[in-house]
């Protein structure tokens, strides 16, 4: 879909590409489906899933030339998270958009203070020659790359893997009993960290596409497996930095297709930056 098939409301509304076209293509949202509020972060946009308990979050999402971001940010990643009480558990890439490629990685944080509780732990890499190594180890470009996290509630370990499409792969394992994991994410982010606004943005002049991701799945402590089009609640996650009043928005997600299984990640243009909040197809 080419950047002239974006349309855009109101100065300061930002609306995803082909909003009318996906309205008659996109099938309508399943009865039962529920919407939440958008919800604000400081450095991802993407999606949120919250009223229910979330033990496997699977996403694909293709990985995009890098350097073609470094007027906007200095660094980009992609991630799937699981959040409980205590603990945020992040899988995904990030990259220095200036140089480098799409680096693994497995952080858990403590949720309160914000703490690196594990980075990486028992993980591995392997090529498409299946050469091993602890990592962390980059992906190419160019190619599809499959996020899982899974929680068994039984010995309560965290199986992390990352799965690209030319053959290499990341895994990593955390144990961590009595987990209630209430919250799942997948989108694009921008920090260092889930609480990070600190990064500098420069808007683009025109909207610019940050990310595609598909075959979005959660399924439940009680086995229900579906997109985030189920009865747990989705929310859009719309990147806002904080810092600059009226200067913030980084990133937003589009609405849902695929049966709600597939989404966009835009960059928000400075045509678009304003104190409302983006409003969202």
């Amino acid at each position: 879909m080419s950047i002239s098939s974006l349309r855009w409301r109101a100065a300061s509304a930002l609306i995803a590409a082909g909003a009318a076209v996906a309205a008659v293509l996109t099938p309508a949202m399943p009865a039962g489906a529920v919407t939440g509020t958008a919800e604000i972060s400081p450095e991802e946009a993407g999606y949120t899933a919250t009223g229910a308990q979330f033990q496997t979050i699977t996403a694909t999402v293709f990985l995009r030339g890098i350097n073609q971001y470094a007027s906007e940010v200095a660094n980009i990643g992609q991630s799937v998270q699981l959040w409980s009480a205590g603990l945020v558990v992040t899988l995904g890439v990030t990259a220095n958009t200036g140089f480098g490629g799409w680096v693994t990685f497995a952080t858990i944080y403590d949720r309160s203070t914000h703490a690196v509780i594990a980075s990486n732990p028992n993980a591995v890499f392997c090529t498409a020659d299946e050469d091993c190594s602890a990592g962390p180890e980059p992906f190419f470009e160019g190619f599809p790359l499959t996020l899982k996290i899974s929680y068994s509630t039984a010995s309560g370990q965290l199986s992390m893997s990352e799965l690209s499409s030319e053959g290499s792969s990341f895994t990593a394992s955390y144990t961590a009993t009595g987990q209630s994991f209430t919250q799942a994410r997948a989108g694009t982010e921008f920090g260092s960290s889930p609480w990070d606004g600190s990064y500098s943005y420069t808007p683009p002049a025109q909207p610019v596409k940050a990310a595609a991701y598909y075959d979005v799945a959660l399924t439940s402590y009680s086995g229900h497996t579906a997109t985030l089009w189920s009865w747990w609640v989705h929310h859009h996650l719309l990147a806002n930095t904080g810092q600059q009043s009226g200067h913030d928005w980084v990133a937003v997600p589009t609405d849902l297709t695929s049966g709600g299984a597939s989404f966009q990640t835009w960059f928000v243009p400075q045509s678009a930056q304003g104190r409302a909040q983006p409003v969202l197809p």
